[in-house]
């Protein structure tokens, strides 16, 4: 059998299925056909590779059938089964053989008339009738309502009985369809973050969606800090809470959703509840936050009364979880660039939980119907003695069950009970598939090889895992829009070739197909659940289709490290489009080398050559004259006055070096404290005397050039910042990870990591000519100067405080020691960011290469700690870098080295706010966001203060 046969008999096969389930074709006549197949009957042999089009192939199924029906019903009729039947239609077809009126019989035909009805009204299948048969149901109607208008008033009461129970089970059915609808609505969701040009106008759209499909909200807004936030205008606003307002406030109990508009007038008022039908607030767990949910009730929807509902079905949880998440990102958008995809998880968590606690509503709206006709009761105490009732459970956490007076001996009081079981066992099973979609799809958005789209079996899209690039839409002719939810791959997809491999695959597949190999897409059908027959578009990205075994270890590294930095090109690109403000900031100083744009050095040349030195010498002269005092001498100190001294909070973030700045010995305790504290003086037999040398030509070669940030006082404050998220991170599953040696090697290079510096920038000397360029061809020109002095000083017998290693352990040591101080280059910034998220979700995190990572993380984060103290304290560090930047400023203009806009008139409060804002939104905060998920959330406190520094430079800038 060829191919293109064996394709047009699976179609065909396909085909029968359909017409089954749409009750156009029953088993004995599927059978039939299916031998007719077999024996290879010519005339269907011939129908079955004659038409492309699926409705006129079925048609053309069914007229065949029509001209070997009477086959069938010769057939059927003498077969024992179907006699009774037979006997039954001949019995009803004629009315002139019904002589007289026998009501015991009418019933019983009634009865099983009812239960047939019932039995295909309540199957998993929507059938699709003929004809034929709605003909003859319309002249059952017709039948019935005569029959009504002209029998005795007591059988008129039977079919009104009939009618009602048709009606409430139709009810419980349709309950049933809007409540997956509805959340089958909801599921994409996702979609909408999907936009490849997400702002944060998007990100409020996305939230409105998203509380609207949740709980019915239209709008949200809290107290946080003494600031009222209201989605309605997008904004905070300074507030001073009254008294009044306080004592409502207090009145809020925990755990529990109050209704804001009942008994809190003053809240209303600040609330503005007047202006919607309800208004659900909560006090946030582990948070002074009072969050408000707003309904306009301007939609009759399936949910609208979810938040009602919290309280006693108890899912306050799942809405402090869904108030949380709202606040943290609606601040976060507020002071932080983000990547849609981090909420995708969050959005995916909070919405499967709400899905779960969806038959809570499911419940109470069965309730409700059930109450039309029937005694519903939580108590079974509320029926008399004399009262039939049932108990229906439904087998919840909560023990939760109903008590309904019903008979169940009475036929149609069993279909309605039939089918309120049927219909919540089949919203139980819609649950869990959601659970199962919901895993599906987080695997998906985890996964940086590969852009999934899923399409359901109506061929319209229902998931997207990643924002669609420019690239590969203009490869393949992707038209996608977010916004779109019913979009069908054919409108989608405008490649030809790519269409008709799906077309392909759609006609030939039943099963799993995901091939290994080169080809840009594959497509492949999902069909072994029961409950979901659509299929995947996949497209492979990145460098996974490498094959890890082709290459040693050094063409691995090298092929992973060019593919990282075009990603992180692709990233600074699309940061650049949404903000472009970052053009002509700051921000330019940590994009790689490569990625930086050079016209502003494309044309510049150094008047001057390595034989004259005359500018270099003027150089020298002008650096002489800084006001800020420079560091006359070593400041030598011994080991016995180092008393145990108690340094405030020395073992946390919250920690300032600013009040040790005029007292070098004190600062020198600071150092010697954190040594002791981590046992590295007694773990590694450090001698005293030649500690006590080392840091005090530590502290002379930070301070000798009088540079107002990059001295001691900046070392020991990333020392200690290292030493302070050791600690917090040896509380987490990472703790392994930070072994006492790694340990010793990162906070010892945390002091060093900038010694001798010039208070210029790497471009600056590169510019300059200086001998550190020089010396280290313009490559990390500083950070190598940094290591280089720090490993010399190690090396002198005087201050060489690691004379007991030998040769392996010093290597070994020096290796990992100038690997974190290398990290510091600000231009590593967005690869170390991407390689470390990238690692960090991978199941066997932990290598070599990813400590080296991890520690370089902390190091370079630890380097930005003066930014995450408290705001007086953060703009005092701001202040001192900005100094340093305005010199260098003005001395590129002094001798015509190119001029970086973003250092201009740093002088001027408004315009160093501008700078610091870009700074701390781009760089610095996403920078301990990473770090603070990390180590499980433990740096919180820190990122609270980058969060009130941000809004603070907002305000400043405008002044």
């Amino acid at each position: 059998m060829s191919k293109q046969n064996l394709s047009n008999y699976i179609k065909f096969l396909n085909h029968l299925t359909e017409l089954e389930q749409k009750g156009l074709l029953t088993s004995k006549q599927k059978h039939l056909l299916k031998v007719n197949l077999t024996t290879k009957e010519q005339i269907l042999d011939k129908l079955i590779c004659s038409f492309d089009d699926e409705q006129n192939y079925q048609d053309a199924i069914l007229q065949y059938l029509s001209a070997i029906e009477p086959q069938t019903k010769f057939r059927c009729h003498s077969s024992g089964e179907s006699e009774t039947p037979m006997k039954f239609r001949k019995r009803h077809n004629s009315h002139s053989k019904i002589t007289s009126f026998n009501e015991s019989k009418l019933i019983a035909n009634l009865d099983e008339l009812n239960d047939q009805l019932m039995n295909i009204w309540q199957s998993d299948t929507q059938f699709l009738f003929n004809q034929e048969i709605n003909e003859k149901l319309r002249k059952v109607g017709e039948l019935i309502n005569k029959t009504a208008t002209s029998t005795p008033f007591g059988s008129q009461k039977q079919v009104i009985s009939n009618s009602e129970t048709i009606c409430l089970i139709d009810s419980l059915r349709s309950l049933y369809k809007d409540m997956k609808q509805h959340f089958n609505d909801y599921l994409r969701c996702h979609i909408l973050l999907m936009d490849d040009q997400f702002t944060t106008e998007h990100l409020y759209k996305v939230l409105r969606a998203f509380i609207k499909n949740l709980v019915d909200a239209d709008e949200v807004t809290f107290i946080i800090n003494n600031e009222l936030y209201t989605s309605r205008t997008e904004q905070f606003q300074n507030i001073i809470i009254t008294e009044q307002q306080q004592q409502e406030i207090n009145l809020i109990q925990d755990k529990k959703l109050i209704d804001l508009s009942q008994f809190y007038p003053e809240l209303g008022v600040l609330f503005q509840t007047n202006q919607y039908k309800g208004n659900y607030a909560l006090k946030i767990s582990n948070s002074s936050c009072i969050f408000c949910f707003h309904q306009k009730g301007e939609k009759n929807i399936i949910i609208d009364s979810f938040l009602s509902l919290c309280n006693e079905y108890q899912f306050f949880d799942e809405v402090n979880q869904l108030a949380y998440f709202l606040l943290e990102t609606i601040k976060q958008a507020r002071v932080q660039c983000f990547n849609p995809l981090q909420l995708s998880h969050m959005i995916q968590d909070i919405g499967i939980a709400f899905i779960r606690c969806s038959k809570y509503i499911f419940i109470q709206k069965v309730i409700e119907i059930l109450q039309e006709r029937y005694q519903v009761s939580k108590e079974n105490t509320s029926f008399s003695s004399g009262q039939p009732f049932i108990e229906f459970d439904f087998r919840d956490s909560l023990n939760l069950c109903i008590y309904i007076c019903m008979d169940l001996n009475k036929t149609e009081e069993m279909n309605v009970y039939k089918q309120l079981n049927l219909s919540y066992n089949k919203y139980l099973k819609f649950i869990k598939q959601c659970y199962d979609r919901t895993t599906f799809y987080k695997f998906f958005v985890k996964s940086q090889d590969s852009l999934i789209f899923e399409f359901d079996k109506q061929g319209l899209i229902t998931f997207v895992s990643q924002p669609i690039t420019n690239k590969l839409a203009n490869d393949f002719g992707i038209k996608f829009n977010p916004q779109m939810f019913n979009a069908s791959y054919k409108s989608m997809f405008k490649n030809k070739n790519l269409l008709q491999h799906i077309e392909n695959q759609l006609q030939e597949q039943n099963q799993w197909k995901l091939t290994d190999s080169n080809s840009t897409y594959e497509v492949f059908m999902k069909m072994e659940e029961k409950y979901f027959k659509g299929f995947f578009v996949i497209f492979q990205q990145g460098w996974f289709r490498y094959d890890q075994k082709e290459f040693d270890a050094s063409q691995w590294n090298k092929l992973r490290k060019s593919i990282m930095l075009s990603e992180t090109k692709q990233y600074l690109d699309k940061l650049e489009q949404k903000h472009p403000q970052l053009k002509n900031s700051v921000v330019q100083m940590f994009k790689p080398k490569s990625t930086q744009k050079q016209s502003l050095f494309k044309n510049f040349s150094p008047n001057f050559s390595p034989n004259h030195l005359d500018q270099r010498i003027s150089l020298k002269e002008s650096e002489n004259d800084r006001r800020i005092p420079k560091t006359k001498g070593v400041n030598h100190f011994y080991s016995d006055m180092i008393t145990d001294t108690c340094i405030e909070n020395i073992n946390n973030l919250n920690f300032n070096i600013i009040p040790y700045s005029s007292d070098w010995l004190e600062k020198q305790k600071v150092v010697f404290q954190i040594l002791r504290i981590n046992n590295f003086i007694e773990d590694y037999k450090i001698n005293e005397t030649a500690l006590c040398n080392f840091l005090c030509a530590l502290e002379y070669k930070y301070n000798k050039s009088g540079n107002k940030f990059h001295n001691y006082d900046h070392g020991v404050t990333v020392m200690q910042c290292s030493h302070a998220i050791s600690l917090e991170m040896m509380k987490t599953k990472h703790a392994n990870l930070l072994t006492q040696f790694i340990k010793f090697a990162l906070i010892l290079a945390a002091l060093c990591h900038d010694v001798s510096h010039t208070g210029r920038t790497n471009t600056f000397e590169i510019n300059s000519l200086s001998n550190l360029a020089i010396r280290y061809h313009d490559k990390s020109v500083l950070e190598q100067h940094h290591a280089a002095t720090s490993i010399k000083l190690l090396c002198a017998q005087s201050t060489n405080i690691i004379p007991n290693f030998n040769s392996e352990e010093f290597r070994d040591f020096r290796k990992l020691f100038i690997s974190n101080i290398l990290f510091t280059d600000i231009t590593e910034h967005f690869n170390l960011m991407k390689s470390f998220e990238a690692r960090i979700q991978e199941l066997n995190f932990g290598t070599e290469q990813d400590v080296r990572l991890m520690t370089g993380m902390i190091i370079h984060t630890s380097d930005f700690a003066g930014g995450a103290k408290p705001f007086p304290i953060s703009k005092e560090w701001s202040i001192r870098v900005n100094k340093e930047f305005q010199d260098q400023y003005n001395l590129e203009g002094k001798f015509g080295y190119p001029q970086l806009p973003y250092m201009k008139d740093l002088d001027q409060l408004p315009i160093m706010a501008k700078s610091e804002v870009g700074f701390f939104k781009f760089i610095v905060r996403p920078l301990w966001a990473v770090m603070s998920k990390f180590i499980e959330d433990r740096l919180q406190e820190s990122i609270d203060n980058l969060d009130y520094t941000i809004i603070e430079w907002e305000k400043l800038m405008i002044k």
